[in-house]
């Protein structure tokens, strides 16, 4: 590339739901253009996959005045460029740079938890001899699918490290009964 010449500008893509690598695939081998899909590891039906950081979003590199965004608009598994007052909002090239570092970092370090929990949030078992207790979510191990709960147990509390795939989110409650609703501030 010469000095002359300017980095073609990036946008984003809406597709259907789990057809990101479909889309890409196609607006890469028919339309030739250059397609980013930003891709992690993670934990998804008890295997280690790479999965689209973005679900249902990926990124596009294009010319809007040589080609309409009609070509990406009406490939099969798009709903939609991401667009303000009906024209493709472009990104700077520096975001997509910075989404491509910190995809580069989690990849190093193992990939996204199969589910984030907050330090201090409440956590059900989910199975074992405990299944059903609650717990409290202390932190994260690496590799990313073993956790540090506190569990309260026969008077004592004890830190436990577990699968992630062993807890669950505290469900809570969503009506009062007759459909009236809870509202639950934090």
């Amino acid at each position: 590339m010469t000095g002359s010449q300017q980095t073609l500008p990036w946008y984003v893509v809406y597709t259907k739901s789990q057809k990101e690598l479909q889309v890409a695939s196609l607006l890469e081998d028919r339309q030739k253009l250059t397609v980013y899909l930003p891709e992690v590891y993670q934990k998804y039906r008890g295997q280690i996959q790479l999965r689209p950081l973005f679900p249902r979003y990926l990124f596009v590199q294009m010319d809007l005045e040589e080609r309409e965004s009609s070509v990406v608009n009406h490939t099969p598994g798009v709903v939609r460029m991401v667009s303000f007052e009906e024209k493709p909002l472009p990104l700077n090239d520096s975001v997509i740079q910075a989404i491509r570092e910190e995809v580069d970092r989690l990849n190093e370090s193992g990939g996204l938890p199969a589910e984030h929990f907050s330090e201090g949030e409440t956590v059900r078992l989910r199975s074992g001899p405990l299944a059903g207790m609650e717990a409290v979510f202390i932190k994260h191990l690496r590799p990313h699918d073993r956790v540090v709960v506190l569990l309260r147990f026969l008077g004592q509390e004890n830190r436990v490290e577990i699968d992630i795939s062993e807890i669950e989110p505290k469900r809570r409650r969503g009506t009062r009964g007759r459909g009236r609703k809870i509202s639950y501030r934090k």
